[in-house]
C-alpha cells in the first residue's frame, strides 16, 4: 500500500473490511454510549457491527436493540442476545461466527470509542503486511470521556513484534488489552474457537494465537479507546487505593483474578506447545508464558502457603533490617495492606 505509506488516502477497496465486535453482560448503564460511539466512527472503507450480549439480567439488550433501530448510517448492524451466559469466550466465539469481516476489533460494553479507532487501525494493517493483531492507546476516565485529538497521520508511530523478538522475555513496550485488539480471522481460523473455560485473560491467547502466526503492530501515540474505570472492572487498579481497606480489597480483586486465570492459562499452554512442535521459532513465546504462568500461580496461591514459605516464595534477601520489614509484609494480608498504605508501594 504505497499511497498510504506516503499519506495519500486509499480508496475504499483497499481498507480491510472490519467487523467490531461489541461484547456486552449487564452494562446497561454503559452499553449505550458504548454502541452510539462506535456507530459514530467514521471509516473509509467495509465496515459492521456485531452487538452480542451475554444473556444479560438488566436492560442491556434492550438499549442495544434500541440503538441500532434508530440507527441510519452506513454500517450493517447485526443484534444478538445469547441464551444462556457462556462467558466471555463463549460470547466471543457467538460474534465471530456472526460476523463477516476479514478482521475482528473487540470492543467491551462499558467503554467508549475514539473517532479514529476503526481508521488508525485500517492504517496500521495497511502499512504493515503480515499484520495479525493491532493495538494502540487508552485513556481511563471515570463519569465523561474526555475529547483527544490525536496526532496527524504522517506523525504516527507503529512498533511491530512477532514471535523472534521474545526470547524468554516480552518487550516492555508491547501490550495487548483484550479491550483495544483488533486481529485478524487467521486467529480463529488456524486455532479454532476460543476455550469455553477461558473467563478470563482471552486477550492473552488472542496475543499468543497472533504471535505465533505473524505480526503485532502497537500504534504507540494513537488514542483508540476511551477505558472506563467503574467498581465492576475485572481487575483492581492500585493507584486509587486510598486507606487500608482499599489496598486489601484490591488486593483480594487481584489474587482473585490470578485464581480464575489458573485453568485460563492451561489452554493458552496447550496450544503453545503444540503449535513450537511443528514451530520450533515459537520457542521464545513459549518460554515466556511459561514463566508468567508460575508467577501467575505464584500471585494466585501466595496467602494460602505458610508464613515461612511467603517468604521464601517473596525472595527476601540483604541484611536483617532489609529484611525484616519485607518479612512483615508478607506475614499476612493486613500487614500487606499496611505497609502498601504508609510506603505507598
Amino acid at each position: 500500500m504505497d499511497d498510504a505509506r506516503k499519506g495519500v488516502e486509499p480508496c475504499a477497496e483497499e481498507w480491510p473490511f472490519i467487523s467490531v465486535l461489541v461484547m456486552s453482560h449487564n452494562q446497561q448503564d454503559f452499553i449505550g454510549a458504548c454502541l452510539e460511539s462506535v456507530l459514530a466512527m467514521p471509516y473509509p472503507g467495509r465496515l459492521e457491527v456485531i452487538c452480542c450480549d451475554d444473556c444479560s439480567d438488566d436492560a442491556s439488550f434492550e438499549v442495544i436493540e434500541r440503538v441500532a433501530a434508530a440507527y441510519r448510517g452506513p454500517y450493517r448492524v447485526v443484534t444478538h442476545r445469547c441464551p444462556s451466559n457462556g462467558r466471555v469466550a463463549v460470547n466471543m466465539n457467538t460474534a465471530v461466527h456472526l460476523a463477516c469481516g476479514d478482521w475482528f476489533m473487540r470492543v467491551d460494553g462499558d467503554d467508549v470509542m475514539h473517532p479514529d479507532r476503526a481508521r488508525l487501525t485500517g492504517l496500521a494493517i495497511m502499512k504493515h503486511p503480515g499484520a495479525v493483531a493491532v493495538s494502540g492507546c487508552l485513556v481511563p476516565f471515570e463519569k465523561e470521556p474526555p475529547e483527544v485529538q490525536n496526532v496527524p497521520d504522517e506523525a504516527l508511530e507503529y512498533r511491530v513484534a512477532d514471535r523472534y523478538d521474545f526470547a524468554g522475555e516480552k518487550p516492555d513496550w508491547l501490550e495487548w488489552w483484550g479491550c483495544m485488539m483488533a486481529m485478524h480471522r487467521s486467529v480463529f481460523d488456524v486455532f479454532g474457537d476460543l476455550p469455553a473455560i477461558c473467563a478470563v485473560l482471552d486477550d492473552t491467547m488472542f496475543a499468543t494465537r497472533a504471535l505465533m502466526l505473524g505480526r503485532f503492530v502497537i500504534v504507540r501515540n494513537g488514542v483508540m479507546i476511551y477505558y472506563r474505570r467503574h467498581a465492576a472492572n475485572i481487575s483492581s487498579d492500585r493507584t486509587r487505593c486510598r486507606t487500608v481497606r482499599d489496598y486489601l480489597r484490591a488486593d483480594a480483586a487481584s489474587r482473585d483474578y490470578y485464581r480464575r486465570g489458573i485453568p485460563c492459562h492451561e489452554p493458552i499452554l496447550q496450544e503453545l506447545e503444540t503449535y513450537t512442535r511443528t514451530h520450533p521459532d515459537c520457542e521464545g513465546v513459549l518460554s515466556y508464558f511459561r514463566a508468567r504462568f508460575i508467577e501467575l500461580k505464584r500471585q494466585a496461591l501466595f496467602w494460602q502457603k505458610p508464613w515461612r514459605e511467603r517468604i521464601a516464595d517473596a525472595h527476601i534477601s540483604g541484611p536483617w533490617w532489609r529484611r525484616i520489614p519485607w518479612a512483615l509484609r508478607v506475614i499476612c494480608p493486613w500487614a500487606y495492606a499496611l505497609a502498601a498504605r504508609f510506603l505507598r508501594k
